[in-house]
């Protein structure tokens, strides 16, 4: 007993030890068990990637960029710098990159471009089912007149039938064959297709018709603007789209239009200046003309022609303050007219500060500030609404300088004035002298002066068109395109490799997550580290399957994988058992069909073929079965004895010799009683295990299940061995907590497990028998080694 003492703790002592290793040992073992899950999982989620990444629209990506300069240095150089400092002064309000980033994003911008190109309608080729966007290849031209604001994204199939003819259809029941050139209407829109001469076409095309807010969405979705650089003022502009030649082209039409837009903005600063000289010319002249008109119906009248020399010389003196005195009139007159216009809050348009001669600096700035800031929100209008408190915020800020700027004319006009009476005093002596002239002469000098400052006025105002006509013409964008649009050479999606790579990932992730969710689900034991977790019973044998369906397969002459295990399982039981005495070996289990009597006839031949007698006590009464498996019937059998009342019984009455060994012995259990439990317990039992080890070296009780019925520990008294048998697969996992219980309470003294049935792939010796010529197993179907769902 010290001996199965210390075997027993080995075993568990090496059951620890190994339990990591083991747990690693099944992964391995359950995945190369299922290889041909994982292949056929592998080559199906390849093959899905490989048609996921085929009929994946391709998308390319199209890049260009833009300069934006902070000044019009280039026309104001153009114009030798005259204008620089006065007219060029109201144009070059200061770009910032950051604020036409905006302007490039606006949804006006696509808008325009989306209606310019027709966008919203494209052309695919049909190639099975593949449809390929096309371009300029495309043999036909489409004309779409919408009807209503908001379409309905639809798609329609164009099968080109002859060479002018082609047939239209739509996902419903839409169809009609036309020619090209003629008008198809629907209730959305009117189509008409144009062929292309001299094309090749093919039979099969698809259009796609949607609303240009649809397109204007997806288009703004995939197209990006950002500095190139914090430091520097390039802006790079990317568009992801399907077909590289189009989108090139989408890309310039967006650049194109974005510099015609800022062109114009630069040139409406000068149109409006240009219309307020204009207006101011117009009155100026009229008022030219009146003077002109009533100073020579003055000399008609009076019949002057010649001035004396003194006259001459007054009134050269008096022209320079009367000179004086117009440019501060000229001054004064334009004041008023930018305060009249200023003091109407409606009015924003911009300020000719040009017209305006002030040695006042912040003055000047103020009209420059409030020109600068028109100039920003009719940018700023471009990518936001009136309701926007950026637009709000500007607005508030050109209320607030237009004031500033009123009060500040009005300081400047008042300073005007006093200049104006300085020197009128300073020309009273002269007007003293003239004032001994005849009176004639004093009204001719004043026709004089009223004809000379409007001469001067009117000159100043055509010189200030002139300039501004010049500036505009001359007007260039403060942007311009460094790099045109250009496509990378190869699309960005699908990425092959990586959707390959995702396949092959999902190929294998595939089989685990099934493999992991069998046992979790699976309730019964699949292998001897189930058993191990639960139980720290120790395993003395594992039993492979019988695909021989045969009940002895430890046959004299058999040299098959399963009779080599049985020899294994007789060779452990030299370590628990004495061989010099006879032994008494009980098999049970948890329930029926767990291989109890197999084992025992198996265990029993093995141990036969060593020249021991052994004798087979078939004591399931309930469902004998040892006596089928052999070919005996089980009448006269330990029941008979049971009953009998005969105190000197011929117990060699009850053996029956067996023919495949004969050093073995059977003793069925005979008729099925009524009162099994009561037959165990009547005392005969003992009797009969005393005449028997007498006669044979092994005894083997075949009892029922342990766990059905309480035969198999009323009988283990007798025994010196209990093998519990599971069978992998069938056995219950909860079922071995009947193992727990029996070694808690020490009902059963020495029990070993016997794991039967188990699949020859995971058997962890097998290989090794293999290499040493004894896993030749017969009869075994290919078939079964491609059994994914073990």
């Amino acid at each position: 007993m010290s001996t199965n003492h210390n075997y027993n703790n080995n075993l568990k002592d090496n059951q620890q030890i190994d339990e990591d290793v083991i747990d690693l040992k099944q992964i391995v073992l359950k995945i190369t068990h299922n290889w041909p899950l994982y292949l056929l999982s592998i080559i199906l989620c390849v093959f899905l990637a490989v048609l996921y990444a085929y009929y994946t629209p391709k998308s390319w990506q199209v890049n260009s960029k833009i300069l934006v300069k902070n000044d019009n240095n280039d026309a104001k150089s153009a114009l030798g710098g005259s204008i620089s400092s006065d007219v060029g002064s109201l144009f070059s309000a200061k770009s910032s990159a950051d604020n036409e980033i905006q302007v490039l994003r606006s949804r006006t911008l696509m808008k325009n471009t989306v209606e310019a190109m027709q966008l919203n309608v494209k052309v695919f080729s049909v190639n099975g089912f593949k449809s390929i966007e096309i371009y300029n290849e495309a043999p036909f031209t489409l004309v779409l007149v919408a009807k209503t604001d908001s379409i309905v994204t639809t798609g329609y199939n164009i099968e080109i039938t002859g060479n002018n003819s082609f047939t239209i259809t739509d996902n419903e029941d839409f169809k009609e064959t036309t020619q090209f050139g003629k008008i198809i209407k629907f209730n959305q829109y009117d189509l008409i297709f144009h062929l292309k001469p001299n094309v090749k076409w093919a039979k099969k095309y698809k259009i796609s018709i949607q609303s240009t807010d649809a397109a204007i969405s997806n288009f703004t979705q995939d197209f990006l603007v950002g500095l190139s650089d914090k430091q520097a003022s390039t802006i790079d502009l990317s568009l992801n789209y399907s077909h590289p030649a189009k989108g090139e082209a989408i890309l310039n039409k967006i650049m194109q239009l974005y510099l015609s837009s800022n062109l114009q903005n630069e040139k409406q600063i000068a149109d409006s200046t240009m219309a307020f000289i204009d207006t101011r010319i117009g009155l100026v002249s009229k008022e030219l003309n009146n003077i002109e008109k009533k100073f020579e119906n003055y000399k008609t009248e009076n019949n002057i022609a010649n001035i004396s020399e003194q006259s001459k010389a007054l009134v050269s003196s008096a022209s320079d303050y009367y000179d004086k005195i117009a440019q501060q009139d000229v001054q004064i007159s334009i004041v008023k007219d930018i305060e009249q216009y200023l003091k109407n809050p409606l009015n924003r348009n911009i300020i000719p500060s040009s017209l305006i001669n002030t040695a006042d600096l912040a003055f000047g700035q103020s009209i420059k500030d409030y020109n600068d800031l028109l100039v920003a929100r009719d940018k700023a209008s471009l990518s936001y609404t009136d309701e926007n408190p950026v637009i709000q915020n500007i607005n508030k800020q050109i209320d607030n300088l237009r004031l500033n700027i009123l009060q500040n004319i009005n300081i400047y006009r008042n300073g005007l004035q006093v200049g104006k009476k300085q020197i009128q005093k300073q020309n009273s002596g002269f007007t003293g002298q003239l004032s001994q002239l005849p009176g004639k002469e004093r009204i001719y000098l004043d026709f004089s002066r009223q004809q000379n400052l409007k001469q001067q006025l009117y000159l100043f105002l055509l010189q200030k068109r002139e300039e501004t006509a010049i500036f505009r013409n001359s007007t260039i964008s403060n942007s311009r395109i460094i790099d045109t649009a250009k496509s990378d050479f190869f699309p960005y999606k699908p990425k092959r490799s990586t959707m390959y790579l995702i396949g092959f990932i999902i190929g294998i992730m595939l089989p685990s997550i099934y493999l992991m969710i069998s046992a979790f689900l699976n309730v019964r034991i699949d292998g001897k580290s189930d058993i191990e977790k639960a139980t720290t019973a120790p395993i003395l044998g594992e039993i492979g399957h019988n695909s021989d369906k045969q009940s002895l397969v430890t046959g004299t002459n058999s040299r098959s994988v399963i009779s080599e295990q049985f020899r294994s399982l007789r060779t452990n039981l030299q370590f628990v058992l004495d061989p010099s005495k006879s032994n008494v070996l009980l098999f049970t289990s948890s329930m029926s069909g767990e291989g109890k009597s197999f084992l025992s006839l198996n265990i029993g031949s093995a141990l036969a073929l060593t020249n021991k007698k052994v004798v087979f006590m078939e004591m399931d009464l309930r469902k004998p079965k040892l006596s089928e498996s052999v070919g005996l019937d089980i009448n006269n059998g330990y029941t008979n004895y049971a009953i009998s009342d005969n105190d000197d019984y011929d117990y060699s009455k009850l053996l029956k010799p067996l023919s495949f060994n004969k050093n073995c012995y059977l003793i069925s259990s005979g008729p099925i009683p009524p009162n099994p439990a009561e037959l165990l317990i009547n005392g005969k039992m003992e009797k009969l295990i005393s005449y028997l080890k007498g006669e044979f070296d092994y005894i083997i009780f075949d009892c029922p299940p342990v766990g059905l019925v309480t035969d198999a520990l009323m009988l283990e008294k007798y025994a010196d061995i209990v093998f519990y048998v599971t069978r992998e697969g069938f056995t219950y996992k909860s079922q071995l907590n009947i193992v727990n219980q029996l070694l808690n309470s020490n009902k059963v003294k020495n029990i070993y497990l016997i794991v039967n049935d188990i699949k020859s792939q995971k058997l962890g010796y097998s290989s090794y028998q293999q290499a040493y010529g004894y896993g030749i197993e017969e009869n075994v179907s290919w078939l079964s080694k491609f059994k994914f769902w073990k």
